[in-house]
């Protein structure tokens, strides 16, 4: 998912708009915005990861259009008594199929056994933003550590059975080729892909 009115196409990398590293647990919201940085994008700060620059820029990937309404939809919003969700989250977003042309290297950070084995635990995908900084700096220390991946796959936290993708360009770049795309606040396609994963992944109802 993303923006309709971007100026890059859906595949491109976020390689110039790195957010700043913050350590927001602390953080007063009554004085201070809550900081704009997502979960596991590279932390290009050299005084908390020294390596994460050579990451490069990065781009977030659903693995299916349920991982794609948790969270480019879901995310952020309280579910209504009356699980409805309103239309209106879906104006100016647009939905897009992509293809992996050639196989990668990925770190995976979604189940038990794997999380175990990088001495994590469900806390990395589940937390909220306050968090942010921290899980940034693990992902990038994993990342820096497998000079193989091309990126992290993960749970979603707002759809626990559905995977999602960051991938890095900062090595070769992954090519990904643009099937579809299609805005969501009109009817077609995919609106009619979010509409059903919405009634069958997570029983909510477009209104």
């Amino acid at each position: 998912m993303h923006w309709t009115s971007s100026a890059y196409p859906p595949n491109a990398f976020n390689r110039s708009n790195i957010a700043p590293w913050v350590d927001a647990r602390t953080l007063d919201t009554r004085t201070t915005a809550i900081p704009v940085q997502g979960r596991f994008e590279p932390v290009h700060d050299p005084a908390v990861c020294p390596d994460g620059a050579a990451l490069g820029g990065y781009l977030y990937l659903g693995l299916s259009v349920g991982a794609v309404v948790a969270e480019g939809i879901l995310r952020g919003q309280d579910i209504p008594p009356d699980l409805i969700i309103r239309k209106r989250l879906l104006t100016g977003k647009s939905l897009t199929q992509l293809v992996l042309d050639d196989d990668i290297d990925i770190a995976i950070l979604d189940g038990q056994r794997n999380l175990i084995r990088l001495g994590q635990d469900a806390s990395l995908t589940a937390c909220t933003w306050r968090d942010y900084g921290q899980t940034r700096r693990t992902a990038t220390d994993i990342l820096t550590n497998t000079p193989t991946a091309q990126g992290l796959r993960y749970e979603c936290r707002h759809g626990r059975n559905e995977l999602a993708l960051m991938l890095i360009d900062g090595r070769t770049v992954p090519a990904l080729t643009v099937v579809q795309s299609a805005p969501l606040d009109i009817d077609g396609w995919a609106r009619d892909a979010v509409t059903a994963s919405l009634l069958d992944d997570f029983d909510l109802t477009l209104g």
